[in-house]
């Protein structure tokens, strides 16, 4: 018979690796959303560089995106259904601005 310390690791395993799943769904929409405000195969490097996490499921990533067109800021969030249930959009990206010219040493200095 297991342990309630066995059960207890077992169930936060479950809990951990079910948010997991969710959280992999919401980056690729992301991924997929930004992509889409440009042209096929325009996008060359996509990277969040600032994650927040809300205990009540609200995510939100920060995305620096390189282009054939410029580099570019992205914001993306997440509200779980259960949080502002009024809100249409569950997923979303936002384009914050576009990012001077920068060499790939810089933009690594600024962003990593």
């Amino acid at each position: 018979m297991p342990s309630l310390l066995e059960k207890t690791t077992f169930t936060l395993s479950l809990l951990l690796a079910c948010q997991w799943a969710v959280a992999d769904e919401v980056t690729q929409e992301w991924e997929r959303l930004i992509r889409k405000d440009f042209k096929d195969g325009c996008v060359t490097h996509l990277d969040p560089y600032l994650l927040s996490n809300g205990t009540n499921g609200v995510r939100g990533t920060a995305w620096l995106v390189q282009t054939c067109e410029g580099n570019f800021e992205y914001g993306a969030t997440y509200l779980p259904p259960d949080v502002h249930p009024e809100e249409l959009e569950r997923i979303s990206v936002r384009r914050k601005q576009q990012l001077r010219p920068l060499a790939p040493v810089q933009l690594k200095r600024m962003y990593f």
